[in-house]
C-alpha cells in the first residue's frame, strides 16, 4: 500500500532565476519606468503648452 506525501516540497521545484536573468529582467524594469516617466512629462509639457494664459478658478460662491 502506498502512503501519501504531503505536498511541502513544492517550493523547492519552483523554477529560480539565475543572476543573469535577474540582471536583465532588473535592467528591462529600469528601462520600462524610465520610458513611462519621459511619457508622463513629454505629456505634462504638450498640455502645459496648450495653455494660452493662466487659469483660474473661481468658486461659485
Amino acid at each position: 500500500m502506498k502512503t501519501i506525501r504531503p505536498r511541502n516540497h513544492v517550493a523547492s521545484r519552483a523554477h529560480r532565476m539565475d543572476l543573469r536573468q535577474q540582471t536583465r529582467c532588473s535592467l528591462a524594469l529600469i528601462m520600462l519606468m524610465g520610458l513611462a516617466t519621459v511619457s508622463v512629462l513629454a505629456t505634462t509639457q504638450t498640455l502645459s503648452g496648450q495653455t494660452k494664459g493662466a487659469v483660474h478658478l473661481y468658486s461659485s460662491r
